[in-house]
């Protein structure tokens, strides 16, 4: 073999070595930089569905609280509403009390009037025994309005009942009237 077909070889092997080493280098930079790109790809997917996640369970958290609020408000407004029902029963119920009571306490007055008016007549014995039923009447719509109160009713009803008595003036019922029925009234207006 010539001198020049031994150069020959040696700068044709030079050449693939150098071309095969200078690829082996570029591939394993390329090879690198792949990596690099994929790995910043995996973390910006990661760090996208972390912020993902924390809006998703920021978002969860609002909801959750939004519906506790919405639940709390309605639980208040059926409170209020209950309580409105009850105090409105409450009053009903008082204000019949009240009203059976009057209307016993009126109805013995009149009894009363007519026994007086009768004394000395035949008729005395039946109007007193009318107006003796009409206490009892009185004394049981007065326990009903004991049991519903409130004490100041209670009192000015139990005044009420006093001056039914045969032997107090006439004069005082009408007072004892007035006062049961401002009292009532006063009771039936408060909250």
């Amino acid at each position: 073999m010539s001198d020049a077909v031994m150069t020959a070889w040696i700068a044709a092997g030079s050449a693939v070595a150098g071309a095969l080493a200078g690829g082996g280098v570029t591939g394993c930079f390329t090879l690198a930089a792949a990596r690099r790109q994929a790995q910043s790809t995996v973390d910006a997917a990661a760090r996208q569905a972390d912020a993902a996640w924390e809006a998703g369970r920021r978002q969860a958290d609002a909801a959750w609280e939004a519906g506790r609020l919405q639940a709390e408000a309605q639980l208040d407004v059926a409170r209020q509403t209950l309580a409105g029902q009850r105090l409105a029963a409450q009053r009903e119920v008082r204000r019949a009390a009240y009203a059976t009571f009057l209307a016993a306490a009126d109805a013995s007055y009149q009894c009363r009037l007519e026994w007086q008016q009768a004394l000395g007549t035949a008729q005395a014995t039946g109007c007193r025994d009318r107006y003796r039923v009409s206490l009892t009447a009185v004394a049981e719509a007065l326990t009903l309005v004991r049991l519903e109160g409130p004490d100041a009713v209670s009192t000015a009803a139990q005044t009420l009942e006093g001056s039914l008595e045969a032997s107090v003036s006439p004069g005082r019922y009408q007072d004892a009237h007035a006062e049961f029925l401002g009292t009532a009234r006063t009771a039936l207006a408060a909250p």
